[in-house]
């Protein structure tokens, strides 16, 4: 019997091992591969041929899903996920090789991809895309528009509940700019989910009440750097602001606050290291002495190794060895430098490490961090420290280190949440000056829960004068600003609340009012809204300009406007007048890499042009002895800025290579101008007028911005 058992054994074995492996791949779904894949190339009209396939299913977070994959070595990847159960296309995504060049403006306008989008969404997911709206697009968003490097358009479509945006349920695709071919098309959706009804929300006043009473404005110092993105050192200046510290979203149905991990932007003052300092030449220059005479101020390497070691709570072992040793400038305080520290050692298969950080000049300790792998085993273990008595220890500490200036810190509580398993607690503590916090002045220090041990340590003091406090507005002023300006906006969020963290999917819809369009800070003088530099931040950077209807440049000047790359006064382009040799270098670097954002962040009045020029000045667009911030450019200086720009200045100089004779004024030309203004015409750059190219006649602000659109088509 056994014999028999055994080869029956055997026998199923060999006829397991011969069936086919997609057989056993058969799934517990509504749909199979071969409709997964019919499915996807009816509706996508799939271009496969030439290509390999391959499958993978996958079920998980309650979602059953077939993932299909097209592969060329010539012609890219085709992925395409469709819902094993519904048959609906989830995912798309098209890579095609493109070594063709293309231009900055693209072939195509966002209106142009959008039909696309729409015609695309009503064939694939006709049904849910009725119920979704489209959102505002980041395209153009601040200074550094998307627009100006990615390859194609992005829409996003979030679901309408109840006439209420949910963006936990939206539709994204991006179209290509220059082929109109969708890109990707990503949904996210769940039909599970319930929506509280609007009908029992609480009012919008009342939900106002609620976030005012909440504490969400603090008027507080913060720290600016007014000259950081110029080439003179950075000296900080306080400004006085209402800073939003509590942005928790309010439960419309109840009214309560709803914690979240996010409490809202962090409005600090401190910097990061700059660089070290320079090493000595034969002949120093003023700014190599200035760091020669800076570092003899500074304490050696050996007496900062011996302040950290008297200061550290805990002593350094034999075992640990020095790793590395850094001075660094300090960017909070251009007189001082920092002294950086890590020692480490390992045991078996852990690995202990020790940092610490000193003031080069006071000798105060800044930073340390201790991690020993014995501290982190607290599988199975209970706290032994109360919040209390960690905090006992914190301020124990404190008060031995730095007594003077621990007394005038203010305890900053945050409510412990009983879903918290590190092993550490941290303790804030802010610098208060005339009632007022200043949380560039601060102090962070964690003590572990279960030995007692303070592990790790964050000072931070900058010497700064603090702006008088007499004149502001008042609290009440700062929210009519805040309201003004900002919208509580009513709208359906998936809410993760501190013990649903980890559901899968989560389920708990929320109705809330949320605080949208801010971020950044309130001036407390004005009331104004300013970014983190202290800059006013212009309400909408979308604005036209009032004087350039009916101009014969108004729609290249609008697509300029687009990429941040022009801008006015008071609203005004003013594209009669001529431009300036300043204004003109800004606008041809904006377009030279529209891609980056080119300091300073704003455009004042008083605009400092020196960063500009730099860029020019690197890129060798312009040399230091042609530079005229305020002189006219002539069309010919144009033509050599804009060819220099492109990189074919070593061309353009072989003069003798180049005859102007399609030009009736040739001879105007200046004979070291000739192969710029050869270029300038034939890359369609600048054509003049009947024949004439009118070289030493001063451009116009139209004129510019008509030529950079073109200097922008250029494909490369």
């Amino acid at each position: 019997m056994k014999k028999l058992f055994a080869i029956l054994i055997a026998a199923m074995f060999i006829l397991i091992t011969a069936v086919p492996h997609a057989v056993l791949a058969q799934t517990n779904s509504k749909i199979e591969l071969k409709q997964a894949i019919e499915i996807a190339k009816e509706k996508l009209n799939l271009p496969t041929d030439g290509y390999s396939f391959n499958s993978n299913y996958n079920e998980g977070d309650g979602n059953k899903t077939w993932y299909l994959t097209w592969t060329s070595s010539t012609n890219g990847n085709i992925t395409v996920n469709i819902n094993a159960d519904t048959g609906e296309i989830t995912g798309y995504s098209f890579y095609k090789p493109d070594n063709s060049p293309n231009s900055v403006i693209p072939k195509y306008s966002r209106d142009d991809a959008k039909k696309v989008a729409v015609d695309f969404l009503n064939k694939v997911i006709p049904e849910k895309f009725k119920e979704t709206k489209e959102q505002e697009s980041d395209d153009y968003l601040d200074l550094s528009p998307k627009i100006a490097y990615s390859n194609a358009y992005s829409f996003n479509f979030a679901q309408v509940v109840n006439g209420i945006t949910f963006q936990g349920n939206h539709i994204v695709i991006e179209v290509n700019k220059n082929t109109l071919e969708v890109q990707s098309y990503y949904l996210t959706w769940n039909d599970n989910y319930n929506f509280p009804d609007p009908k029992l929300a609480i009012s919008k006043d009342k939900a106002i009440e609620i976030y005012k009473s909440n504490n969400s404005l603090r008027l507080q110092y913060n720290v600016v750097y007014k000259d950081v993105y110029r080439n003179n050192d950075p000296k900080p200046q306080a400004i006085l602001v209402y800073a939003l510290v509590n942005n928790q979203p309010i439960d419309a149905i109840s009214g309560a606050i709803l914690p979240q991990n996010y409490y809202g932007p962090l409005a600090d003052g401190t910097g990061g290291m700059a660089t070290k300092s320079a090493n000595s030449q034969p002949v120093l220059s003023p700014e190599e002495q200035k760091a020669v005479d800076d570092i003899s101020k500074y304490i050696s390497k050996d007496k900062a190794i011996q302040m950290a070691k008297e200061k550290l709570p805990f002593t350094i072992g034999s075992q640990y060895s020095l790793t590395s040793s850094n001075l660094f400038k300090n960017s909070s305080n251009s007189d001082s430098a920092i002294w950086d520290f890590a020692w480490s050692y390992s045991d078996g298969s852990n690995y202990n490490y020790i940092t610490a950080s000193v003031d080069a000049t006071t000798g105060e300790l800044m930073t340390f961090t201790r991690s020993d792998s014995s501290e982190n085993n607290i599988q199975g273990k209970t706290p032994k420290y109360t919040k209390d008595q960690l905090k006992d220890i914190a301020e124990e500490y404190l008060n031995k280190i730095l007594p003077d200036k621990f007394k005038q810190m203010e305890y900053q509580d945050v409510p412990t949440s009983p879903y918290d398993n590190s092993p550490y607690m941290s303790f804030n503590y802010v610098y208060t000056a005339n009632g007022i916090q200043c949380p560039f002045d601060s102090i962070y220090i964690g003590v572990n829960k279960y030995t007692g041990d303070i592990v790790s340590y964050n000072y931070s003091w900058i010497n700064v004068n603090l702006p008088d406090s007499k004149n502001i507005i008042s609290l009440d002023d700062a929210y009519d600003s805040l309201f003004k300006n900002s919208d509580l906006q009513l709208t359906y969020i998936i809410y993760y609340a501190p013990d649903k963290v980890y559901d899968t999917p989560p389920q708990d819809v929320k109705l809330v009012y949320q605080l949208s369009n801010f971020n950044g800070l309130i001036d407390a003088n004005t009331g104004d809204y300013v970014d983190f530099s202290g800059n006013p931040i212009k309400k909408d950077k979308s604005n036209q300009f009032t004087d350039i209807a009916g101009n014969w440049a108004e729609k290249d000047i609008l697509l300029l406007l687009q990429y941040g790359i022009v801008d006015g006064k008071d609203g005004k382009y003013m594209p009669n007048d001529y431009i300036l040799q300043k204004d003109f270098i800004k606008m041809l670097v904006k377009s030279y890499q529209p891609n980056s954002i080119i300091i300073p962040l704003s455009s004042n009045d008083d605009e400092n042009y020196d960063n500009y020029y730099n860029v020019a000045i690197n890129n060798k667009i312009i040399t230091e002895s042609e530079i005229k911030p305020d002189s006219k450019v002539t069309r010919q200086e144009a033509s050599k800025f804009i060819v220099r720009s492109l990189g074919l200045k070593y061309v353009a100089d072989i003069n003798s290579i180049y005859t102007l004779d399609f030009l009736k004024d040739a001879n105007s030309v200046d004979s070291s101008l000739k192969g710029y203004v050869a270029i300038a015409y034939g890359l369609d750059l600048m054509k003049g007028n009947n024949g004439y190219f009118n070289p030493n006649g001063d451009l116009t602000r139209a004129e510019t911005a008509s030529i950079l659109v073109r200097y922008l088509k250029i494909e490369k």
